[in-house]
């Protein structure tokens, strides 16, 4: 039995306000080609479908449409939300779905309820071959009480040592109801030490540092969700799935990819399945002739447009670089191919004045709580206060814009 696991889709996701709905388009033929190719049985989802807990109806139409197709292909699907989903949402059409082999866990139900989260994959003699533990986002009720005077330090604490309980509960009651099958889980949330891209949101359940390795290791093989760039936590049993494809300018060079698990008499066989590119994202610094002669050296390789991000800097103020940006822009629409989705123009001279500046670098569509305060703090000389701060800013944000479902 082959099992695929993937994450973090986003659907919505706009890249300085490039929409990128025809890459997941994209992603989506290549996906269900492979499931049918391979002969793939059951598809994890592990949280993240949408980028947003409202998702427009477009995202919605190609979460549903993708959905019917995996149903044709007498695919079984098992998903789970994500800190951007909303749990509700997605749990709405949860018996419906249910009845074409397509199981929904938005909410978690509760310690006392682990088998809600249990799913048997079995085979065509009915014989359970693996057992799936779905675990949703741990929102923030689930994993700890504040008390009174609680700073950052101590609500992170606790949350780590929700998360430990949780997993440890839900590691000891599956060993009791499979103890002689594979265990497979699937969650959402950030582990320690694993490296983020800009795409990312700091704002998370939990804390900067992430929930240890050790915590999460009570499966067979446990497949995650969240950090956009697949990661081994521990290599062969815990791996981050990655996302499909490229959501910020930082992720271009990465190989995105999909996981497969084999089951093969009782034991797993895990691979990494490359995806493939779609587009590029260019990043592109330098001063206004450098940015020229790079922007028209450049080829597109692939399907869509090539997306760019333009920096240039100057030592003086040039009244010229209006104009020739203007230009750019209309050679790369004539061209059809390639398109500037962000430009930022700095002059060294005007660096002195250093909180303004910083402040003009960031377009209307960047200007969010996280940015700006990351913005205030950046001269303070002490780093372990300017720590301190973002992770208490960051937990006053995430209380404070958290969905109550």
């Amino acid at each position: 039995m082959k099992i695929l696991i993937t994450a973090d889709w986003h659907l919505g996701k706009r890249l300085h306000q490039e929409d990128l709905s025809e890459d997941m388009k994209l992603f989506f033929l290549w996906l269900l080609d492979y499931i049918e190719t391979n002969q793939v049985k059951c598809l994890l989802i592990a949280g993240d479908i949408f980028d947003h807990h409202n998702p427009s109806n477009e995202s919605t139409k190609h979460y549903f449409d993708f959905l019917n197709k995996l149903i044709q292909l007498d695919c079984r699907a098992i998903i789970t939300s994500g800190n951007h989903d909303s749990s509700t949402f997605l749990e709405i059409p949860r018996a419906l779905l249910a009845s074409y082999k397509i199981d929904v866990i938005g909410t978690f139900p509760g310690t006392d309820k682990p088998d809600e989260l249990f799913f048997e994959l079995k085979d065509e003699k009915n014989q359970v071959l693996a057992a799936i533990a779905a675990i949703p986002f741990l929102q923030d009720r689930f994993v700890r009480q504040v008390g009174e005077g609680e700073g950052a330090a101590e609500i992170s604490q606790k949350i780590k040592q929700g998360i430990k309980t949780i997993f440890k509960e839900i590691g000891k009651s599956m060993q009791e109801r499979y103890p002689n099958v594979p265990r497979i889980g699937m969650a959402h949330l950030h582990a320690q030490g694993m490296h983020i891209s800009e795409a990312e949101r700091d704002i998370q359940i939990g804390n900067q540092d992430g929930v240890a390795a050790n915590d999460l290791d009570q499966f067979d093989f446990l497949g995650l969700g969240h950090i956009h760039t697949g990661q081994p936590v521990i290599p062969g049993r815990i791996e981050y799935a990655s996302s499909p494809i490229s959501l910020c300018f930082t992720e271009n060079n990465y190989q995105h990819k999909i996981i497969q698990l084999e089951i093969i008499e009782n034991k797993i066989n895990q691979t990494s399945i490359p995806i493939p590119k779609f587009r590029s994202l260019y990043q592109i610094k330098g001063t206004m002739d450098e940015v020229e002669a790079k922007l028209f050296a450049i080829q597109n390789k692939y399907a869509l447009p090539v997306l760019l991000d333009l920096f240039i800097e100057e030592a003086h103020f040039d009244p010229t670089i209006s104009g020739r940006i203007d230009i750019l822009k209309n050679w790369c629409t004539e061209l059809g191919n390639i398109k500037i989705v962000n430009c930022r123009v700095r002059y060294q001279e005007r660096v002195h004045d250093k909180i303004k500046t910083g402040f003009s670098e960031l377009q209307s569509h960047e200007l969010d709580p996280h940015n700006l305060f990351v913005k205030m703090i950046e001269d303070r000389p002490d780093e372990n206060q300017k720590q301190q701060l973002l992770e208490l800013f960051n937990e006053i944000v995430a209380d404070a814009t958290q969905i109550k479902e």
